[in-house]
């Protein structure tokens, strides 16, 4: 689908529930942890997850095997949230790992041994002291892209510069404001920061189904484009693929039991027309996908079952589009590549 609707006030509610984390600095702090199979990895790091550790989480970093694996930092946090950039716009061997550690947002820095791959950590930043919105961190780790909700209430998003080493850069600029009485979750920005694709809820009593996939253009215009939407009570949790053709992969809610009525989530791609692209292989279900390229997509690992029709499979889970092959990497959650 591919109506548009214009957007030009705003109105919603976040209540943080995880406690920030200490910004105290892990300078020069080598990372460790993970495999040690990494000297012939050759696409090293190309996307970050989280796994628990404890009570925290554990951030780490993988090559597109996922074989190559090394730690970053032991955080709270919102791990759904976590986004990556490899290499930092001006650098070559350095990465960003952006994540929410409600009410903050915060970053880390490392870099990586060309050699070994061992990887050293920098101190942790503070990019934002108040919010726990959603986020998503350009793909040179120089912008970043958030959610905010202002003290005189509504909902905006914001788009905050970040230095050298991870820190904001003067004050935010607003790039969307949501119309009154909506909601904006997950979202993404395009590799160029032309538009992002999000999940938008629209202001209740709207003749309008309450779960949308849009696109919202970032030439100042405030417009959002549907893409898809339904009724059944799953987000989106869309993502912009790398480049151009302009394409989105989210999670769709497919009925998979029809004797218990349950259903699982079904990895879908789209142009940002609402077209879909057909899949070649058997039906890829997942959550919090992420693109590895223009052409591999990962994602938590769901697997459909005759109890309840869904379940996390615990598994970061690629698939190839271009062959439909699905291939387990490695136990975690919530990949983001770079």
């Amino acid at each position: 689908m591919n109506s548009p609707a214009v957007c030009t006030s705003i109105t919603a509610t976040l209540c943080a529930t995880l406690a920030f984390a200490s910004t105290q600095a892990m300078a020069a702090k080598p990372g460790g942890g993970g495999s040690t199979d990494c000297t012939a990895a050759v696409d090293f790091p190309a996307f970050a997850y989280w796994k628990p550790s404890g009570k925290t989480m554990q951030i780490l970093v993988a090559d597109a095997k996922g074989t190559c694996i090394r730690s970053v930092i032991t955080s709270s946090g919102t791990g759904g949230t976590i986004q990556f950039s490899y290499p930092v716009s001006g650098t070559s061997n350095r990465g960003r790992v952006v994540w929410v550690a409600a009410p903050a947002v915060v970053s880390v820095d490392f870099t990586v041994d060309a050699v070994t791959k061992q990887i050293t950590v920098l101190a942790k930043k503070m990019i934002y002291s108040r919010t726990g919105g959603f986020i998503s961190l350009s793909k040179d780790g120089s912008n970043l892209y958030s959610t905010r909700y202002p003290d005189t209430g509504g909902l905006v998003i914001d788009k905050q510069a970040l230095d050298f080493d991870g820190k904001s850069t003067g004050l935010p600029t607003t790039v969307f404001v949501a119309p009154n009485g909506s909601n904006v979750q997950t979202i993404s920005v395009n590799s160029t920061e032309e538009y992002l694709v999000a999940d938008y809820h629209p202001a209740p009593g709207a003749p309008t189904a309450p779960y949308q996939l849009v696109w919202v253009p970032l030439n100042g215009s405030n417009a959002v484009y549907l893409i898809d939407e339904h009724s059944a009570q799953v987000e989106f949790t869309p993502a912009a693929n790398p480049s151009l053709p302009a394409r989105v992969v989210s999670s769709d809610y497919i009925p998979v039991d029809s004797r218990n009525g349950g259903g699982c989530d079904r990895l879908v791609v789209r142009d940002i027309t609402g077209n879909v692209i057909p899949d070649v292989g058997p039906p890829a279900y997942g959550v919090s996908p992420t693109w590895l390229n223009d052409t591999v997509v990962l994602a938590d690992g769901r697997r459909a079952n005759s109890t309840n029709g869904c379940e996390y499979s615990g598994t970061i889970m690629q698939l190839d589009l271009v062959s439909g092959v699905q291939t387990a990497l490695t136990s975690g959650y919530a990949p983001d590549g770079k």
